[in-house]
């Protein structure tokens, strides 16, 4: 039996607010209209703002030139495979298509036409769209596929991407023909559309190495007119196979500092200031000159404080437990996020597909808190935390106030944010640390980062019972049966689990007046739907 996913009619080139998608946890579902990413989705909809930003529409290209400004990297590039700069990926992101993007509760297809898996989903079938070229004039076919997806695969190649294809089956990446290629998968994974292809599958031309990465060649609705000291000057692709770009170029800023960032978009220097704080964000809706634009749900960070579950103390349930029964979620948001965020309830993926609403908000216990800890004979403990984003260390130390009222010292051990994440090994074993990372829908978050399988599991959740529901959920492609599975591995994940998800803070970005057509993928914006009125 083939479960047939999406099918795009021959040579279509759809429009953005036609485009096909698929939605749903899966995407199995009836048709209808997403660092590094790892700590870094997005909806149909335009973000939103105190002046609202309007939905892209039709009609092709309206000029002009916008300056973005966004953190960079010590290393900048525009290799798709070791970049981590923001200002790099906003670029790639609009430089190379994907074969498909996440985007919320959906998924978008770009140089992906279709997705065909067979009866036990360990085989997937992709038909690639024929009327798609590089920024150099070449086609792009399915040889050019199957490159980039053995490329991101390689760990040796893609330390970022490659947790994300664990399951690939690299060798039997089989090329059917010009524009269709069959992906062989190591074990049942009915979520690989949405948990690896859609997260991240940028498609470069075949062979490509070297410094050929940094002329940024791909088939996106932009591409590079220049590169300095990592800042980019991006011009409309007049060969687009899609919606084209509707301003005529756009200038990307490296500037690291989010303060400096919005003090540039005051002075005029920019139009554009991704990524903001919560408190420039407060200041910001005082002024009527200035927009702030929020991401939603789908666009939000969460902060966490993640126990390993294998490591002492929090190898015992009851200290977990106790973590999370004494914190003060709603004092951590208003006090760190300046109340621009909403209270977390240590599971992944709210305000999103698949998120089990069933589960009740757990509230404050001081006194089970304390009673728990003694009982375990818990007094103190360490927290290893970096600035990840701003105010970061100042959230663990107010939680380290609150976990004193509960008779707990907490020791903050301070890491350096440059090499919090590219540190693998310590981001693995550490007993317990203050983490951020992008909101996911919980299909996704469950498969990769819980589970004896997966590659990005830092609180060690996993094991013969908690693994054979994960592969339940792995194996079924029938959505409401999936969703059953899903539901369980949540409520599991809320009892025993060790992630402690105090808050999220939507995707903040300001702009002048004028900035419209915003819209996210993985909280960075779409620049092709960017213009200026």
């Amino acid at each position: 039996m083939i479960i047939v996913l999406i099918m795009l009619p021959e040579n279509t080139a759809p429009r953005p607010s036609r485009r096909t998608l698929i939605r749903g946890t899966l995407g199995f579902a009836a048709l209808a209209t997403a660092g590094p990413l790892a700590a870094c989705g997005s909806d149909d909809t335009p973000a939103t703002s105190e002046t609202p930003a309007q939905s892209p529409g039709s009609g092709g290209a309206s000029g002009g030139r916008l300056r973005l400004g966004a953190a960079g990297a010590a290393t900048p590039t525009l290799n798709v495979l070791t970049a981590t700069g923001m200002v790099d990926y906003i670029a790639m992101f609009s430089l190379y298509d994907s074969l498909a993007v996440l985007r919320g509760d959906q998924i978008e297809l770009q140089l992906a036409e279709s997705f065909e898996a067979n009866a036990d989903a360990t085989e997937f079938t992709v038909g690639i769209r024929s009327d798609a070229t590089f920024h150099d004039g070449r086609p792009c076919t399915a040889h050019d596929v199957r490159y980039s997806l053995a490329t991101l695969a390689d760990p040796d190649q893609s330390p970022n991407f490659s947790q994300f294809y664990s399951d690939l089956d690299v060798a039997n990446l089989d090329v059917i023909d010009e524009h269709t290629l069959r992906i062989a998968l190591h074990r049942p994974r009915a979520d690989f559309v949405t948990t690896s292809l859609a997260t991240f599958s940028m498609i470069f031309p075949a062979d490509t190495a070297g410094e050929q990465w940094e002329e940024g060649i791909g088939s996106g609705p932009l591409r590079l007119a220049s590169s300095s000291g990592g800042s980019y000057v991006l011009e409309r692709n007049p060969d687009y196979w899609g919606e084209p770009a509707f301003l005529d170029e756009v200038e990307l800023i490296a500037i690291n500092d989010a303060e400096t960032r919005l003090n540039a978009l005051r002075g005029g220097e920019i139009d554009y200031a991704h990524s903001i704080s919560p408190a420039g964000a407060a200041v910001i809706e005082r002024d009527d000159s200035l927009a702030v634009v929020r991401g939603g749900p789908a666009n939000s960070q969460t902060f966490a404080l993640e126990m390993n579950v294998n490591q002492a103390p929090f190898d015992d349930p009851g200290v977990r437990l106790a973590m999370k029964l004494l914190v003060d979620r709603e004092a951590l948001v208003e006090t760190v996020l300046f109340g621009q965020g909403v209270v977390g309830n240590d599971l992944m993926g709210q305000g999103l597909v698949g998120f089990n609403t069933d589960i009740p908000q757990r509230e404050r216990d001081l006194d089970e808190a304390r009673s728990l800890l003694e009982t375990a004979g818990v007094s103190e403990v360490t927290l290893r935390v970096a600035e990840l984003a701003p105010g970061m260390t100042d959230a663990a130390t107010l939680f380290a106030e609150q976990a004193a009222e509960a008779g707990l010292t907490i020791t903050l051990e301070t890491a350096d944010a440059d090499t919090f994440f590219a540190d693998y090994e310590t981001l693995m074993s550490t007993p317990f640390q203050s983490v951020l990372w992008i909101n996911r829908p919980a299909a996704t978050f469950t498969s990769i980062f819980t589970g004896s399988a997966g590659s990005f599991n830092v609180t060690g959740m996993g094991g013969p019972e908690y693994d054979a529901l994960l592969d339940e959920l792995h194996s079924s492609l029938d959505e409401e049966t999936r969703q059953v599975h899903l539901d369980e591995i949540q409520r599991e994940l809320w009892d025993r689990g060790g992630n402690l998800l105090w808050g999220f803070a939507e995707q903040l970005d300001a702009t002048v007046p004028g900035v419209e057509g915003i819209t996210y993928v993985q909280s960075l914006p779409r620049l092709g739907q960017l213009r200026m009125t």
